[in-house]
Order: C-alpha cells, then sequence, then structure tokens
C-alpha cells in the first residue's frame, strides 16, 4: 500500500472516531439530571413517574426489573465502593434484613413489596467481574435473580439520578411506576422513620 494511501486510511479513521466522540458528547449534553432537592421532595402526594429500563443480570444478560408495574419496589442503587467504606450503609442493610424476617410484625415486609438492588458498575473502579463473583457467593443461588447491575448508568440516565458516585441510594417505586421516596444514606433517624412511614401505605 503507498503512503498516500495509508494516509487516506488514517484520515479516515480519525475522522469516524471524531464523529463517534461528538455523538458520544451531544448524548451526555441531552441528559439533564433531576436536582437532589426535588428527588428529596418526593412523596406519594408528589411522586415521580419512572419507566422500566433496561440494566444486566449478575451474568451480565440485558434484563429490565421483574416486577416493575405489577408490585411496589424497594430498590438500592449501589456504588459497591460506598457500601465498602461506608459501615452506615452496611448498618443499614443490615437493619433492613432484620425487619423483613419479622414477617407482617416488620415495617417493611409485603407480598405486595419486592426488594431488589442494582449495583452501579458504571463509577466503581472495583473489577465488574470480581464484584459479580462475590456477590452471587455471599447471596448464595437464589437471590442472585433480585440483584442486578447497571454497567454503563442506564437506569441513572434513564431516571435522570444526580451523581450517584460513591452514594447509596435507596427508592421506593410503587407499582403504578412512581417514585415515591429517594434518600442517599446514611440517613438521619427522621429520615428512616419517614422511609418506614412511607413503606407502610403500601403494605
Amino acid at each position: 500500500m503507498e503512503i498516500k494511501h495509508i494516509l487516506v486510511v488514517v484520515a479516515t479513521m480519525l475522522a469516524v472516531s471524531a464523529s463517534a466522540q461528538k455523538k458520544s458528547a451531544k448524548k451526555e449534553l441531552d441528559y439533564e439530571p433531576l436536582t437532589r432537592e426535588f428527588l428529596y421532595s418526593v412523596s406519594p402526594e408528589n411522586p415521580y413517574r419512572l419507566t422500566n429500563t433496561t440494566i444486566v443480570t449478575l451474568s451480565n444478560n440485558p434484563s429490565t426489573l421483574p416486577d416493575f408495574g405489577s408490585k411496589h419496589m424497594f430498590l438500592f442503587y449501589v456504588d459497591p465502593e460506598s457500601y465498602i467504606k461506608e459501615s452506615a450503609n452496611r448498618d443499614l442493610e443490615k437493619e433492613l434484613k432484620a425487619d423483613g424476617k419479622l414477617g407482617w410484625e416488620g415495617k417493611t415486609y409485603s407480598p405486595e413489596i419486592q426488594g431488589y438492588a442494582v449495583l452501579n458498575l458504571a463509577d466503581t473502579k472495583i473489577p465488574s467481574g470480581l464484584i459479580r463473583s462475590v456477590v452471587k457467593m455471599v447471596l448464595g443461588k437464589d437471590v442472585p435473580s433480585r440483584n442486578f447491575a447497571d454497567n454503563d448508568h442506564s437506569l441513572k440516565k434513564a431516571w435522570r439520578l444526580p451523581d450517584v458516585n460513591n452514594k447509596f441510594v435507596l427508592m421506593f417505586i410503587t407499582k403504578e411506576g412512581d417514585l415515591v421516596f429517594y434518600r442517599e444514606s446514611p440517613m438521619t433517624d427522621e429520615e428512616k422513620e419517614l422511609m418506614y412511614n412511607t413503606i407502610q401505605m403500601y403494605r
């Protein structure tokens, strides 16, 4: 191949790359996140309507949230690094798990409510494969069906969430698709009480 032909190929590759970068930049500009102030204001009386979106299973297969639109959902959107660094996140998880085991006497349990976790892998520096393996090992054979991953901020962008890097986010979504509770851990005692009271309304 002559030098001039090589230069034409290189120029073409650079042009294609530049075009792709422009499209990617435009896509980012089109994404307008909601403010935390707005998200913290959502409630049963002031809901924010969401739509289901495609994320992935722990085995990295495309999936939507299975019960979206048919059950109320208590959803954790978790940056693994935040979970590891903040003991308050792990303490809250233990509190919620213990409450769930209390059955109808607990504050969160109901057959009308399904709990899910979505790992925010787009913001973590920990290898995704390692995280998936550890989660599967810790949770056992059955629970991974209620745990998912977001490789590329698909959920964040679809729901217009703010910067969730290093965040442990808790959301309650009604079967109508309405977000009625949003908080980022650690929560105050008053925020926890608000969370439990909100969930009680849908049990």
